[in-house]
C-alpha cells in the first residue's frame, strides 16, 4: 500500500516548503500574479478586522492558533497570536513586500533550514542581532532571516 500526502499535514505540522515560499517570494518581488501557497497546506485566512484596516497590505494565515486577547495594537502583529500546540504557525503576508511565518516548535526551524541548505543557502549570523540567522545564496535576490526568542521563531522570507 502507498500512502499518498499531499500539502497538508503530516503528524498535524503544516509541510510549508522552503521552496515554495521562495518562489512565492520572488513572483511578489517582480510584481507577478501570485496565489499565496498557505491555504493548499491546510492554513485559514484569518480576519483581524478589529486590529487591521480593511486597505490593510498584510494578510494573516493560520494553523493551531487563537488570538491573544492580551495583544496592544502598538505591539509587533506576530503577537496577535498564541497557540493551541507545538504545531501551530502563523503567516503575516504582506502583499508586495516581505513574508513572515511565525511558529514555537524547532522542528519547523530544522526542517526549513534544511531545505534551505540542500537547495545551496548558507546561514551565517548577522552582525545586526546575535538572535538572528540569515540565509543566503548567491545570485537569488530573496533572503530570509530566521529571528530566534526563547518562546518563538520568526522566519521571514522578502
Amino acid at each position: 500500500m502507498i500512502a499518498i500526502l499531499g500539502h497538508a499535514q503530516y503528524g498535524n505540522y503544516v509541510q510549508l516548503s522552503a521552496l515554495d515560499l521562495l518562489q512565492y517570494q520572488m513572483q511578489k518581488n517582480r510584481k507577478q500574479m501570485t496565489i499565496p501557497p498557505f491555504r493548499r497546506y491546510g492554513m485559514r485566512r484569518i480576519r483581524a478586522s478589529k486590529i487591521m484596516e480593511d486597505n490593510d497590505p498584510r494578510q494573516i494565515w493560520g494553523w493551531q492558533i487563537h488570538p491573544n486577547e492580551n495583544y496592544q495594537t502598538s505591539e509587533p502583529l506576530y503577537k496577535l497570536f498564541q497557540r493551541n500546540n507545538l504545531t501551530a504557525m502563523a503567516v503575516v503576508d504582506t502583499k508586495e513586500g516581505k513574508t513572515e511565518i511565525i511558529f514555537w516548535d524547532k522542528l519547523y526551524y530544522r526542517r526549513f533550514a534544511q531545505q534551505l541548505r540542500t537547495i545551496g543557502f548558507v546561514m551565517r549570523n548577522t552582525p545586526r542581532a546575535t538572535n538572528i540567522l540569515e540565509f543566503r545564496k548567491l545570485d537569488v535576490s530573496v533572503t530570509v532571516d530566521v529571528e530566534i526568542w526563547s518562546d518563538i521563531y520568526i522566519l521571514t522570507v522578502q
